[in-house]
């Protein structure tokens, strides 16, 4: 499983490469609320469809802010997988 990075600015997130450095996503005078690592998982629900979630976990050594789990997690899951 590949690891990737991410980050929560101003409340959204930003899904990147691990050869990219987390300070490097985040703009000049950015909130940064969370940062880590994320792994995503698919399964099936009850009607054989995928369903994808996110798993944040870690912390950014660059801008020295942990990730938030269970909050970062459901962050990055809604916003990759709502069509909306």
């Amino acid at each position: 499983m590949y690891e990737v990075k991410y980050v929560i600015v101003e409340g959204s997130a930003i899904v990147f490469s691990a050869a990219i450095q987390h300070r490097d996503m985040v703009g000049y005078n950015k909130k940064c609320e969370g940062a880590g690592f994320v792994r995503f998982r698919v399964s099936k629900d009850s009607y054989g469809e995928d369903v994808i979630t996110s798993h944040c976990y870690g912390e950014s050594i660059s801008l020295g802010i942990k990730s938030r789990p269970e909050e970062d997690s459901k962050i990055v899951t809604h916003q990759i997988t709502n069509p909306f």
